[in-house]
């Protein structure tokens, strides 16, 4: 039995494959079910993300998963199994643990340490124990996920600092004015890179959020889209002593923000500070409008030199990330190997709980109260479970250390034991 990712993702696989193997959330369903019925599949959870499509197992057979898995991307993607066999990674055991783990703090992110993949990972878990695809095995291994990657947040600084454009934008304005709420912003255009600032400006809780265009209807849509609201160019230009904030990202060929434009604003605003992001290209406001007093101008270059330094600092933090993880593996390592010894333990109790029972049988209580009856069964548990701990204990830690073969097998001989093969789910109970 072996635990086994079975994915593609961005770093191996065009965005024609990935799109086409992607499993949208009303088929997730479906997907597992199909996974579930393969007779060597024992579990199976999907993780599927616009970089990466991924199906974890437990199985009894490697190759005969792989297969199954490349066939069923095949069936639902018509894509030739040849093209995504070389597009497909297999991962197994240790390394699958080590990978979702991974996957899980963000360090395999095209964004490193962003957090939205965390959140993907725990409801891909949730999903495949809600459809009874994910047992003991898997279930265990994406809380696991799901808390390592709490750590990693936690104790390191892996997900700080903005690393996008839009968003170390916000972070800039924030510390000009300490905090947004009771700001005024106002956003020049209505395209991608205006309306992604524009929700990091709500989400930060500007007071009132501003919304122009050159085409009305346009920046009527994205007000609508981000809780704004709508002006016509000439009232925006207008209206810009007003604003705290200013996101200026048309398509322009000229300055659409010239020093006069501001100047006359900062003075009717009494020279408060005033904060403008130009994250248009070619620019959309003058350079000079930085020289103004109390106006901080940045471009995209000021931009992507923050994003950038941030990134350095992330990739540094990976390495403090990398050591919770191996940490980790190594702990859910050793859960996995004492699941080997299981079947042993469960006959070793069941081999005393019979001779318990037999002796008890023989022994002549029907001179007894029911209460003094479940005294004397009592007594004998608790001998049984006295006696039976130590070497229970020493079981599982020699399962945790990869030579738990040679106890059982010293178990069976001592003790004439039949241990057989059983129900992992009998886990939990043992």
């Amino acid at each position: 039995m072996s635990l086994v990712v079975i994915g593609l993702s961005y770093r191996t696989a065009p965005v024609e494959i990935r799109d086409g193997v992607a499993v949208l959330p009303q088929a997730l369903d479906a997907v597992l079910q199909y996974f579930s019925s393969v007779p060597e599949i024992v579990e199976c959870a999907v993780l599927s993300t616009c970089n990466r499509s991924e199906v974890y197992c437990v199985a009894t057979d490697i190759h005969a998963a792989r297969t199954a898995v490349i066939a069923g991307w095949n069936e639902q993607s018509g894509l030739d199994t040849d093209a995504l066999g070389q597009h497909t990674v297999v991962y197994r055991d240790a390394e699958a643990v080590r990978h979702l783990f991974g996957v899980a703090c963000g360090l395999d992110s095209m964004v490193m340490g962003e957090p939205q993949i965390a959140g993907q990972v725990k409801e891909a878990g949730a999903a495949a124990l809600s459809m009874g695809t994910s047992k003991t095995v898997l279930n265990r291994l994406f809380r696991t996920a799901t808390e390592v990657s709490k750590r990693a947040r936690t104790e390191t600084e892996i997900a700080t600092g903005a690393v996008s454009v839009s968003f170390a934008a916000v972070e800039l304005a924030k510390k000009i004015f300490g905090n947004l709420e009771g700001h005024t912003a106002l956003v020049l255009g209505a395209g991608e890179m205006s309306e992604l600032t524009a929700r990091h400006l709500t989400d930060n809780g500007v007071k009132s959020l501003l919304v122009t265009s050159r085409t009305l209807a346009r920046a009527q849509n994205l007000a609508m889209r981000v809780g704004g609201r709508a002006i016509s160019w000439d009232e925006g230009i207008g209206s810009l002593h007003g604003a705290d904030v200013v996101i200026s990202s048309t398509s322009a060929e000229a300055y659409v923000l010239e020093r006069h434009h501001v100047a006359a604003a900062m003075q009717k605003r009494n020279n408060r500070s005033m904060f403008l992001i130009d994250i248009a290209m070619p620019r959309d406001i003058d350079p000079v409008v930085g020289d103004l007093y109390n106006v901080f101008l940045y471009d995209l270059d000021d931009l992507e030199s923050v994003v950038g330094a941030n990134l350095e600092k992330r990739e540094i933090e990976a390495d403090k990330v990398n050591t919770i993880i191996e940490e980790e593996v190594e702990n859910f390592s050793a859960w996995i190997n004492s699941l080997s010894v299981v079947p042993a333990i469960v006959a070793l109790r069941g081999h005393f709980q019979s001779f318990m029972d037999s002796e008890l049988a023989q022994a002549r209580l029907s001179e007894f109260s029911d209460e003094q009856r479940a005294q004397v069964t009592n007594l004998m548990r608790r001998f049984m479970n006295k006696v039976l701990h130590k070497p229970v204990t020493r079981l599982r830690e020699a399962g945790e250390e990869e030579d738990g073969g040679a106890y059982v097998a010293a178990l069976s001989y001592l003790f004439d034991l039949v241990v057989e093969d059983i129900e992992i789910e009998k886990v939990r109970n043992s």
